[in-house]
């Protein structure tokens, strides 16, 4: 029996410390960044912002490309749990004569990383 005791007390403080753990690190502490897909939004002197995904735009998350600064876009890929900050995921670019980006039209662009291409199209949102 006082095996048993030992044991169940163990477990409760090894599930305690992971539950506070996950809390500090995983989910609660995490700064969402919405407002970096609020401000992906076409523009004149920006005419690419915008959300940005897979062909069919049903996935949960794609990418917001929106103004960094006169010329620049930042590009970040936003999901479920938020998006990264600008500058995080991809660095700053003017995307157009920037050779990891193809701009097909006003609503089409390739992104090229991990060795290969992928479309995305324009999309309302996450």
């Amino acid at each position: 029996m006082r095996y048993f005791n030992k044991t169940v007390l163990f477990s409760v403080v090894l599930c305690v410390v992971s539950l506070f753990l996950f809390m500090a690190f995983a989910s609660f502490n995490h700064e969402p960044n919405w407002h970096i897909e609020e401000n992906a939004v076409a523009s004149q002197s920006h005419p690419l912002a915008g959300f940005w995904k897979h062909k069919d735009c049903e996935d949960p998350w794609g990418w917001a490309i929106g103004p960094a600064a006169a010329g620049l876009y930042y590009v970040s890929f936003c999901g479920p749990g938020g998006c990264f900050e600008m500058g995080a995921y991809r660095p700053n670019s003017r995307i157009i004569d920037d050779p990891s980006y193809r701009i097909i039209d006003a609503n089409t662009l390739m992104f090229y990383s991990e060795n290969e291409w992928s479309t995305q199209v324009r999309c309302s949102g996450r």
